[in-house]
């Protein structure tokens, strides 16, 4: 079920990112947040981009691609995967109008 969830969200930025709408995660548990979200230099490319990682309001860079496409949503998804793995329910806010995609742990 969790690869399934992971595929969705996977499909989902992918579809998203030739837009270069913003993709972003947002893991909770209890009154923990974390933020993961592609950050892209020029709204009209898909590279470069970095992954943005935002825990206890201290935001850092965890990837950076100059131009391998795709690279960016796909790392943010397997690390909000990690997160769903550690406890954390996150969900998947892509674009202008947030879809709710699950990856708790279950």
């Amino acid at each position: 079920m969790r690869k399934f969830l992971l595929l969705g969200s996977l499909l989902a930025v992918s579809i998203s990112a030739s837009a270069n709408d913003t993709v972003k995660y947002t893991c909770t548990m209890g009154n923990v947040e974390r933020v993961i979200e592609v950050v892209y230099a020029s709204a009209d490319q898909p590279v470069p981009c970095t992954v943005s990682y935002t825990k206890d309001g201290d935001a850092q860079t965890l990837w950076s691609y100059e131009s391998t496409e795709g690279q960016c949503e796909a790392k943010a998804a397997e690390f909000a995967e990690k997160q769903s793995g550690w406890g954390f329910s996150c969900s998947n806010e892509t674009g202008s109008s947030a879809s709710e995609a699950e990856t708790s742990a279950q």
